[in-house]
């Protein structure tokens, strides 16, 4: 159990570094399952940084709806449908990771109740474009593009979610 677990969380880190690609690992339900999970867990608890328990659930699935449908329409469209459950654990799983490494900042942030200090908000832009780094690695490698059309796709991946958290919690600021 440990060992899969190990290697999960390696790969994901691997390819966080854009040193591993979606497809260096094998198509695996509980690879997906597992990376949803911490996905989850991680975007609930960043989420509740600036909102109440319901509405981070609420942002959750929306998120996790968005990467889904996006990703198999992208998928589908590109006639690549075979890697969608490498795709979506490479982005659940670094996305999981990420979040994980992002939430202590966040928290701090939202714990001071003032203007975050700009070490905080220099930190969450670091993370953003790492984030749009590694989404972008992953689509480029998914749909076999090249890197400035992942990076475009991831953007337009964050925006999207971005607009739909902003039109469907409007309270959240």
């Amino acid at each position: 159990m440990f060992n899969w677990l190990n290697y999960w969380v390696r790969s994901w880190f691997g390819i966080c570094l854009l040193k591993r690609t979606p497809q260096d690992d094998p198509a695996s339900y509980s690879g997906l399952v597992l990376a949803l999970l911490l996905y989850i867990f991680s975007d609930v608890l960043v989420a509740t940084a600036s909102s109440g328990w319901r509405v981070a659930w609420g942002m959750t699935v929306l998120d996790v709806l968005v990467m889904v449908i996006l990703t198999t329409v992208l998928l589908q469209l590109t006639q690549k449908s075979v890697r969608l459950l490498q795709t979506l654990t490479a982005l659940a799983g670094t996305g999981g990771l990420l979040g994980l490494m992002v939430l202590p900042a966040v928290q701090s942030a939202a714990g001071t109740g003032q203007q975050s200090p700009a070490i905080l908000v220099i930190f969450w832009l670091v993370m953003m474009v790492w984030s749009v780094m590694v989404r972008a690695h992953v689509y480029r490698h998914a749909l076999s593009l090249n890197y400035a059309a992942g990076v475009a796709i991831a953007i337009v991946h964050a925006v999207l979610v971005l607009k739909l958290v902003d039109h469907w919690f409007p309270q959240v600021k």
